[in-house]
């Protein structure tokens, strides 16, 4: 071996026995931020077709964003909670675009997610069936979205550092129900992920995931509210101070909330006791190393779309097209020991079942963010697309395109 190369290869040697720097892959800072929405006058409320795109009298409870960014050596993602009915492309992409301005790398994973209540802003979607359940598209509010959902981010950025996870999971019995069949599956896990700061007894940021729809509140509420998910993150943010709390939707096609009471009651009892049901979680949760992160997100191609105007009519393939997407967005996050799956739709607990029974055979704790860079519509089983319901009408790429999303998935949690 030449002396230069035999110094190199000792110089190589030297430097992999150097201490590691402060964003090595076993260090990984944390930080979180959150906004409100500041609406001009007349917007609209969206998730309703019934209200006909009419201007929201008010806000019952502030909507806004709320973002979280964890960073190792390798790898830096973003994931933010959003009071709105979905994510739309444009919306994801200019977002995304800005990154790179608040100093977070270009190749940085952002997981831009709906809270899917149907009392959010609307005029910010741009395709027909958007228009429908939002009203008429205003460009003015959707720049004022993606500011304030820049700017949780930017805060979110700026504030990281060192932190401590907990991982918590229980179950919620009695605050959800399958809407579609009453003998189906329902999904009442309640999973909950604090971060700690290494010398703090209470958590600077709680992540939320429950899989019921956010309908406590019906199209006769004219308010912005966050529904229930907002009722949630009240209680937490009390309960611990200076805290930051995102929630994250699941596989909720199929899975409705309990009401109790008339109004706004449903709402605050619902949240209230998922409230109740994280902080007593938690109680038995010990703060750990968040282990290394790491993230994989592609785009695929669905099958053509098959838009039904209910079982029997279908709009012809050329028709349909116009109307809905031709891809999909999809993200595996690895955080320590956990799985995170966004998927951009309304996904059945079925399929939802799939993916976390994967991620368990893999030694990981699964979780599912639907709504999650874009909205195809709903993903369902093969049999369900079959039947008559609104959620088969509303899977618009065909029988075959949920279980072709949860097999993409689970190939890249393997990779």
């Amino acid at each position: 071996m030449a002396p230069s190369r035999w110094l190199l290869r000792l110089f190589s040697v030297w430097l992999a026995c150097l201490p590691l720097p402060l964003h090595a892959a076993d260090r990984v800072v944390v930080g979180a931020g959150s906004t409100n929405f500041e609406l001009p006058p007349g917007t609209p409320l969206a998730g309703y077709s019934r209200r006909k795109g009419r201007a929201a009298h008010g806000v019952h409870d502030p909507v806004g964003a709320r973002a979280l960014v964890l960073e190792d050596a390798g790898t830096t993602m973003v994931l933010v909670s959003c009071d709105l009915l979905i994510i739309d492309e444009h919306l994801f992409n200019a977002v995304h675009a800005r990154l790179p301005a608040l100093g977070l790398p270009p190749r940085a994973a952002l997981i831009l997610a709906a809270t899917h209540t149907h009392s959010g802003p609307g005029a910010y979607g741009r395709k027909f069936f958007e228009k429908l359940s939002m009203g008429h598209y205003d460009p003015s509010v959707s720049t004022r979205l993606e500011d304030a959902i820049v700017e949780a981010i930017r805060v979110a950025y700026a504030g990281r550092d060192e932190a401590l996870i907990a991982y918590a999971s229980s179950r919620a019995p009695g605050l959800v129900h399958n809407r579609i069949d009453p003998q189906g599956p329902v999904d009442d896990e309640l999973i909950v992920q604090a971060f700690f700061r290494p010398a703090a007894r209470t958590p600077f940021a709680v992540l939320v995931n429950f899989s019921a729809h956010p309908t406590t509140l019906g199209a006769w509420s004219m308010q912005f509210s966050a529904d229930y998910p907002g009722v949630l993150r009240r209680e937490l943010e009390q309960r611990f101070p200076d805290s930051t709390c995102l929630f994250f939707a699941g596989a909720v096609a199929d899975q409705g909330p309990e009401k109790t009471g008339p109004g706004y009651e449903p709402s605050e009892h619902l949240g209230r006791q998922l409230a109740s049901g994280v902080v007593e979680a938690l109680k038995n949760a010990t703060p750990d190393d968040m282990g290394a992160v790491d993230a994989k997100q592609e785009i695929i191609p669905l099958p053509s779309a098959r838009v039904r105007l209910g079982r029997r009519v279908r709009l012809p393939r050329w028709l349909g097209q116009q109307f809905v997407d031709d891809d999909a967005a999809l993200s595996v996050l690895r955080l320590g020991s956990t799985a995170i799956f966004g998927v951009p739709c309304d996904m059945e607990s079925e399929l939802g079942a799939r993916l976390k029974s994967a991620a368990q055979a893999r030694g990981l704790r699964p979780l599912i963010i639907g709504f999650a860079n874009d909205y195809i519509g709903y993903c369902v089983s093969e049999a369900r697309y079959h039947s008559d319901e609104y959620e088969a009408v509303m899977a618009f790429n065909g029988p075959r395109a949920g279980s072709m999303l949860v097999e993409r998935l689970i190939g890249m949690l393997e990779r």
